[in-house]
């Protein structure tokens, strides 16, 4: 086994980090698209239906090339590919700032697809390079960086948008941005690999997908991180919206509203994720998955239903509170579940289910908006009851599913 050149715990700051900034800007995005549009000249008619759009526009380019990421990452280099999505998402944030129309803006979001495809990376070097004791740790303070950065970038992206405006902001997050890529250009080292191949990328690629299919209950977490995560995407980018909807205060209290109430899942999301990782160590990652799935499947539910603004709130920091433990545990099933020669390349795609619904998603909550807010919300909370009760066929697996232990 080759020495490590990186120190788990650094790596584990860096990609918590790379995290943390990464959600803190796009989720500038998801909080603030309807204002964007406001500020675009988009008819309030068309808002809704706009938003879904900008957010599917994001995956045309990458959801092609989502596949491949990894495999290039085992071709050439898993640092190279991990940079790249810093260097691209500022270029992204920097076009989108500059951009004076609607249709600008949809075709800067398209360059977002080249952001996609670095976490799967991420977590195959920390996984590589992790006590087998301390995996489950380590992914939950690395998966802890997005909650962490949705927790402070929409409240943040509100009071600056009350004052300065949305093209502000973006300016700011592709500043951000740029500044994570150096970081991970200077801190992060390529690891050895007891073994390279000049097989072409084709090659790779069909043994990544074969390394799956051989695996039977990866494919079925695909399947279960796929249903569940195309709920959640499904209704995300309707929350402002909703919020909009139910407030009746001043107009320009709007954007620190909408970042508050944002931030306040992502608080909850914070502080949460990194627990159901250690939960997960102790008593099991499968009790804690269909607890976590189960839950968010019900704050829907309240989200969907709420006439009142506090309502809604107690329905998102209850959502908060629990999803961290979905992403956690469906990772580090993977990781340990997955045989030790064909960890890297299923860990490289184990991204591709959740990013397929970062486009779908939208699309679909697209197709649904002219029925209302309140049909988008509750088909989000049914895909995640059918998630729940995917997770129930996971029973046989109990056993197995126990935490591993390294002696």
């Amino acid at each position: 086994m080759p020495d490590h050149r990186n120190n788990w715990r650094v790596t584990v700051a860096l990609f918590a980090l790379t995290g943390i900034i990464e959600s803190f800007a796009f989720g500038h995005l998801n909080a603030f698209t309807p204002l964007y549009l406001e500020q675009l000249n988009v008819p309030a008619d068309q808002i809704p239906r706009w938003t879904g759009l900008l957010a599917a526009f994001a995956f045309i380019l990458g959801i092609p090339l989502l596949p491949f990421w990894g495999v290039w990452a085992d071709r050439y280099s898993r640092k190279l590919v991990i940079v790249r999505s810093s260097y691209a998402g500022a270029l992204m944030f920097a076009l989108l700032a500059l951009s004076a129309n609607v249709w600008q803006s949809a075709a800067a979001r398209m360059l977002s697809g080249l952001v996609l495809g670095n976490t799967g990376v991420m977590l195959a070097v920390q996984a590589e390079i992790t006590p087998r004791d301390r995996l489950g740790l380590a992914i939950g303070l690395v998966t802890a960086g997005n909650p962490l950065g949705i927790a402070i970038g929409p409240l943040f992206g509100g009071f600056i948008v009350q004052r300065w405006g949305v093209a502000t902001l973006l300016m700011i997050d592709a500043a951000l941005t740029v500044g994570v890529a150096l970081l991970l250009t200077i801190f992060l080292h390529e690891e050895p690999r007891v073994r390279r191949t000049d097989a072409r990328i084709g090659v790779l690629l069909r043994e990544s997908l074969a390394n799956i299919a051989r695996t039977p209950l990866v494919v079925r977490l695909f399947g279960l991180a796929f249903v569940v995560m195309l709920g959640m995407n499904l209704a995300g980018p309707f929350v402002p919206i909703r919020i909009s909807q139910l407030y009746g205060g001043p107009e320009s209290e709007v954007p620190v509203i909408i970042g508050a109430i944002v931030s306040s899942m992502g608080v909850a999301m914070a502080i949460t994720t990194p627990l159901w990782g250690r939960l997960s160590d102790r008593i099991g990652y499968v009790p804690v998955l269909r607890v976590a799935v189960l839950s968010v499947g019900l704050m829907f539910i309240l989200q969907a239903v709420a006439w009142n603004l506090p309502l809604f709130v107690s329905g998102r920091v209850g959502q908060g509170l629990v999803q961290g433990g979905i992403d956690a545990a469906i990772v580090a099933l993977i990781a340990l579940r997955t045989p030790d020669d064909r960890r890297a390349s299923v860990l490289n795609l184990s991204r591709l289910p959740v990013q397929l619904t970062w486009f779908l998603g939208p699309i679909l909550g697209a197709l649904l908006s002219s029925f209302g807010l309140f049909v988008i919300f509750g088909a989000g909370s049914a895909l995640c009851l059918l998630g729940f009760g995917a997770t129930l066929l996971l029973d046989r697996e109990q056993r197995e599913l126990a935490p591993e232990r390294a002696g």
